[in-house]
Order: C-alpha cells, then structure tokens, then sequence
C-alpha cells in the first residue's frame, strides 16, 4: 500500500503532499472501519467535508465525536491496532498517544515518505496525521452513514450535514484563534446551500462548553454574530492559512470577505 501512495502522490503534479495525505487518510479510515473502530465514532471536521461531499480543499487530521458507546480506555489499545494494521502496508511509523483529554489524539507519524518523494532534504522528517476523538460533545447532533469512494471504498459514520455545519460555526465562535479553513468551510458551504442554516439547540450547546472565549448570545443571532466576528477579521491571516490546502486556486478569487458576508445575508430557515 505504501508504493500505490507514492505512485499516487507523484502522480498529483502540484498537489503531492496533500495528495500522499489523503491517501493515507483513506487507509486510516478504511483501518478503523475494518477493525470496527468506526462503529462507536462519528467523523466531523474538514476531512469529513472532504470525504463525503467532496470540498475542493485538502485537510490535515482525521476528527470525530465519540459516539454512545466510546469509552476512553479504549483509545490506546484501539489506536495501536491501527497503527499495526498500517504497518503491514509496508509503512514506517511511530505512534504518539494523548489519551488522557477530553479530546485524544493519536500522532501516526510516517518518517521517510516526504524524502521519498522529493519533498524534504531530510530522511528522518516525518509526515504527521493525527486522529482526534471529542469525547464529551454537546448533544442535539444527528448522525448518518455514507459509502464512500476516493482511493478504496469505505463506509464512514458521520455527523449529517446540518451537525456539521452547526459544529463549523460554533468551532469558529470559539476557536482561540485564526484558522482560515474554517472560514473556507463556511464559504463553501453558503455558496452550495444558501439556506442552510445551523441547529440551534446543539449550537448552544457548543457554545455552552465554552463560555470563556465567547459573550454569550442566542442562538437564533447567530448570522449576525457571524458577521461581525467575520467583519473583524485581518482576511490576509484567512488566506495565509488556507492557500496551501485549496485544490482549485482560482477558487480564492471569490473567497473574499466581502463575499463571505454577503453570502450570511442570505435568508435561511432557523430550527430548534
């Protein structure tokens, strides 16, 4: 598995190292469904974007929530199965565990594919993809299973659309700081689906979690509480961040904050 990486992300003119990532993204995910890791989990965040409805922008880890039946204790054992299954692919690989979070996070770090494929002067540097597992949070999501099909099909269970996109603004509202993709995710996700808009009950939830980073508001001003936490914004931070991970880069000629604010003055269907 790991030649068919190489041979893959070489294959990406312009695009290698997001292309080697996602690969192992999807070995990663397959891993976890083929251990039946997936069935206590719920996959959110970017990657999911990019997996299931296919965002026209790379990511780097692979989050989840922790579904009813996640236990904690669990994590170690069932990331070092991964990490094991991994291997037999041919890949070398060192696994660093934070277990003892509210988020955990497995380190899968991969020394010698970016050498290989010309990207650093270093043998020793390492490819980093982490998994990360949320294991208290906030409750009002709806969860779905999809199939899957960018370089080996997969079943992936996963937050649906509207949990996502409640879970993207609260993550944004408290994010400590600037993370330009967030701010993409939201874009893409307006432009696709003008109306969408987030489920209030879990948006406060989220936001409940975190009452530190925030002043609180209702949830159904949340548009407006978008739009001056956007309208404050240094939009060149936006864009450094997020211009190494864009597939098409004449995408970032819209991606303006002009055009993120207009896209929130849409009307949109509110919910409880």
């Amino acid at each position: 598995m790991k030649d068919i990486a190489l041979q893959t992300a070489r294959s990406a003119k312009g695009r290698t190292l997001n292309v080697l990532r996602e690969y192992i993204q999807n070995e990663l995910l397959g891993t976890l469904q083929k251990k039946g890791v997936h069935e206590r989990l719920y996959f959110v965040g970017g990657t999911a974007l990019r997996f299931l409805y296919q965002i026209p922008r790379f990511s780097e880890d692979l989050d989840f929530s922790a579904g009813p039946d996640w236990r904690a204790a669990d994590f170690p054992p069932d990331m070092e199965t991964v990490a094991a299954e991994i291997r037999l692919g041919g890949y070398e690989l060192t696994l660093h565990l934070q277990s003892d979070r509210t988020v955990q996070r497995a380190a899968f770090r991969f020394p010698g594919l970016l050498f290989e494929l010309g990207l650093s002067s270093r043998r020793d540097q390492k490819l980093t993809i982490s998994i990360e597992v949320d294991v208290r949070p906030p409750e009002g999501w709806s969860g779905e299973r999809t199939i899957v099909n960018i370089y080996r099909p997969i079943l992936i269970q996963h937050y649906d659309l509207r949990s996502l996109f409640t879970t993207k603004i609260a993550t944004i509202l408290t994010r400590d700081y600037i993370k330009g993709r967030d701010y993409y995710d939201l874009f893409w996700y307006r432009s696709r689906w003008k109306d969408l808009a987030p489920m209030l009950s879990l948006l406060k939830n989220a936001i409940d979690q975190k009452p530190e980073r925030i002043t609180p508001f209702e949830p159904c001003e949340w548009v407006s509480i978008l739009r001056r936490h956007i309208s404050g914004l240094d939009w060149k931070d936006v864009l450094r961040d997020v211009q190494p991970f864009i597939e098409r880069t004449d995408d970032l000629l819209v991606f303006t904050q002009e055009n993120v604010l207009r896209l929130l003055e849409e009307p949109a269907t509110q919910s409880l």
